[in-house]
């Protein structure tokens, strides 16, 4: 019944005929243009260890100086801005699956743009009581796009094996010592491989970094993180 009613949605409200953010007609593309003119695509003004978006651009920011992370370097699309989060959140919570095509497509644009070479693709992995509470994993939807796209092999090979708390109201260190020993990698499938590891948002980093962890104790040789958005230490707005 959900397949057959998401079906329905999608056939009169496609979602390159109306603004994905606000629901305006637009008959092309994917947001409108007020909508347009307030997402903050991240360029060269970044980090360029973490590619969150700051003032200038710096080896290191503010929200990952300091820090002992796994993953080699970071990059993302856009800055978390309101008018990208509900897009987000409904594709995370809502069964928005059509919006990995797109999120994919501009993962791909970056990915271009940093010029690596990786052996494998993956995602950062939900719970298995989790993705079958929700019905689907969105970094796995992302990740297989992605890869038609690009041609580079998918793995799911990253798995969570333990229940964590909810990570909303952490901070960064409450965040890995909750994340502490939450995944592990396929030895076999990731020895001395590089390893691009996708997922949606990049929020303190605890995450990807708990999962880079983990494929690096696997053997992994290098992690790249690619993310839809990102959320700096200090959020602004133009």
């Amino acid at each position: 019944m959900r397949k057959f009613l998401n079906l329905i949605r999608r056939s009169l409200f496609y979602e390159r005929w109306t603004c994905n953010s606000c629901g305006k007609e637009i008959f092309g593309g994917y947001f409108c243009k007020d909508c347009m003119d307030k997402l903050i695509e991240i360029d060269h003004n970044r980090c360029n260890f973490c590619g969150r978006r700051t003032p200038y651009p710096v080896s290191y920011c503010d929200s990952c100086s300091g820090k002992n992370l796994s993953f080699d370097s970071a990059r993302s699309v856009y800055e978390y801005t309101p008018v990208l989060s509900g897009v987000i959140q409904n594709f995370k919570y809502n069964n928005a699956r059509y919006h990995a095509r797109f999120f994919a497509e501009k993962l791909f644009e970056i990915y271009k743009d940093l010029g690596v070479s990786v052996d494998v693709v993956t995602f950062v992995p939900l719970s298995e009581k989790r993705e079958k509470d929700r019905g689907y994993n969105q970094s796995k939807l992302i990740a297989k796009e992605f890869c038609k796209l690009s041609g580079v092999e998918l793995l799911d090979c990253v798995f969570k094996i333990r229940e964590t708390d909810s990570q909303a109201k952490l901070n960064f260190e409450g965040r890995v010592k909750n994340l502490k020993g939450a995944f592990k990698a396929d030895k076999k499938l990731v020895k001395n491989r590089s390893v691009l590891l996708i997922d949606d948002v990049l929020t303190t980093g605890s995450t990807a970094n708990a999962v880079s962890k983990a494929l690096k104790s696997a053997g992994a040789t290098n992690v790249t993180v690619l993310t839809v958005a990102s959320i700096s230490k200090t959020v602004f707005y133009d």
